[in-house]
């Protein structure tokens, strides 16, 4: 959303096609940090997305690729590559959370499948209400920008502010998940550079290109409620690889490659855990 922008013509000719550039190739690494988290539930018997956030996530993409119209061909194929990749993540939540991760809550783990299920309708709802709101009302619409091929609401923005919640909401609560956790199962180095660099090309890069050559449309980047949100997201994702290196230093690794807290292993017996 925002592909097809005409700015005006004080603004430089670079700036839609290297923003779009930015935010196809942040795509595209967020496309292999998914395949990485599939790779990484299945090696370690884990899940790596937190579950709320895999939710959100999921409806947003399911919302603005069979729902909401506006978004262009080359996204639409990236909404659908994801909800495609999405099944891998609901089928490690659902199997390792079931068997392992959520069995000190015995009520969670018999119905997992409802919670998320349910989790999954209120954000479709969520996203939709807002999205459908966002049109019918013409937000941004005195910006000039397309949509349909003709003036319209602004799409940008409102790609803008559902995608950075979801982002804030995904880095939040994968750093709270690692602490809570103590241990690195479903998630590795190679899914934290992904997801930290895919966000920084996609969602700073592809918008702060946008804000500092053509402020006057958008503007809302630099409010404070933008701020606060991309300021969370960046925080969290920076703060994870420390949190990350002092985990993978002190969980343990059992003999089928399932991750367990060091403050765990004491309750297992000496010969059936490999210091990590």
């Amino acid at each position: 959303m925002g592909c097809e922008d005409h700015p005006p013509a004080h603004v430089p000719s670079h700036v839609v096609p290297v923003s779009n550039a930015l935010l196809q190739l942040g795509g595209g690494i967020w496309t292999v940090c998914y395949v990485m988290l599939v790779v990484s539930a299945g090696r370690t018997k884990s899940y790596g997305m937190p579950m709320f956030a895999l939710a959100l996530n999921l409806a947003w993409e399911g919302v603005y690729a069979l729902l909401v119209p506006g978004a262009q061909t080359i996204e639409k194929i990236g909404f659908a590559t994801w909800l495609i990749i999405d099944c891998g993540l609901i089928h490690g939540l659902l199997t390792s959370g079931r068997r392992y991760e959520w069995a000190h809550a015995p009520l969670v783990q018999r119905h997992l499948g409802k919670i998320f299920a349910i989790m999954c309708l209120g954000c479709t709802l969520l996203h939709y209400g807002f999205a459908t709101w966002w049109i019918a009302n013409g937000v941004g619409v005195h910006r000039g920008k397309l949509y349909g091929g003709k003036v319209g609401p602004d799409m940008t923005e409102l790609a803008f502010w559902s995608a950075s919640v979801c982002q804030a909401c995904l880095s939040v609560t994968s750093l709270c998940q690692l602490v809570i956790r103590g241990h690195s199962g479903g998630v590795s180095w190679t899914v934290w550079a992904l997801r930290a660099s895919g966000t920084l090309l996609g969602m700073h890069g592809y918008y702060g290109w946008r804000w500092f050559f053509w402020p006057e449309a958008h503007e809302y980047i630099a409010t404070p409620m933008a701020v606060v949100i991309l300021g969370s997201a960046f925080l969290a994702d920076w703060t994870y690889p420390f949190v990350f290196a002092y985990i993978r230093r002190t969980e343990h690794i059992l003999p089928d490659g399932r991750r367990i807290s060091g403050q765990k292993a004491p309750e297992l017996s000496s010969a059936s855990i490999e210091k990590h």
